[in-house]
């Protein structure tokens, strides 16, 4: 879309106000929220080059400079998902605040800002919040993309996990892990809630919910008979899965025992 400015005007707002149809005004809102959102805070590696610090540095005194400009962006967008809510639309601004999805439950969409917010709080638990919000929203989004979906939900688990099952193995993986918790001595890993048939281990529920994960995704690999996305089913059980081990690996009801 361009901007037609008048003879005596340039407004672009006025002119998205005034001109933007029915059916482009989402399209409008989804762009607008998306180049309007602050540059996400950096993760270092341990191992992080002198770039990267440099940039990471650069990119948080961005953040401080525009604080204010953030916190009216905020409410801004709060506003607007007021208004979305009132006016019965199927869209609501995303979790991340970055763009329009789907409208679902409110318990539902409270319980996925839940497990962001326990993975964030927790350092342990790396990117595990930021792989949980980008499979929720490449599921629920304008866009769905089921198998970035999947594959951001393999992650989360991943990164919220590691911590608690592989510690100091840096590369590993669902399968990786998996591998340690079926290993395992009973008594080496417990949860919030025992299992009390003498013949399971207390992680045994957990493994079960990763295997499906790990073993339910089509397109980890290629083949020469080709590759098989995930479809719209996997991917949203993907996400209910990776919200649920999120959740219990952030929130210490999956420990290590000492």
């Amino acid at each position: 879309m361009t901007v037609e400015p008048t003879r005596y005007e340039y407004s672009p707002i006025k002119f998205l106000y005034e001109r933007t149809t029915a059916e482009q005004l989402p399209a409008v809102i989804d762009a607008m929220l998306s180049l309007s959102a602050p540059p996400p805070r950096p993760e270092l590696p341990a191992n992080a080059t002198p770039m990267q610090r440099i940039t990471a540095a650069g990119i948080d005194g961005l953040r401080r400079r525009e604080g204010v400009q953030l916190e009216r962006r905020w409410e801004a967008v709060e506003q607007l998902d007021k208004l979305l809510t009132a006016g019965g639309s199927a869209l609501r601004v995303n979790v991340d605040r970055t763009g329009l999805e789907s409208r679902v439950g409110e318990t539902t969409f409270r319980g996925v800002n839940r497990a962001v917010s326990a993975a964030s709080a927790r350092t342990e638990a790396g990117s595990a919040g930021q792989h949980l919000a980008a499979a929720w929203a490449a599921f629920y989004g304008r866009n769905p993309d089921p198998s970035k979906s999947y594959s951001e939900s393999i992650k989360a688990v991943e990164a919220a996990a590691q911590a608690v099952v592989e510690p100091r193995n840096a590369k590993a993986t669902l399968g990786t892990m998996l591998k340690v918790l079926e290993r395992s001595a009973p008594g080496t890993f417990s949860t919030a809630i025992s299992e009390k048939d003498s013949a399971r281990k207390d992680v045994d529920l957990v493994v079960d919910m990763m295997r499906r994960l790990w073993q339910g995704q089509t397109s980890r690999h290629g083949s020469q008979a080709g590759t098989t996305l995930e479809t719209k089913p996997q991917a949203e059980m993907a996400v209910f899965i990776a919200m649920t081990l999120v959740e219990w690996f952030s929130s210490g009801h999956v420990r290590r025992n000492p």
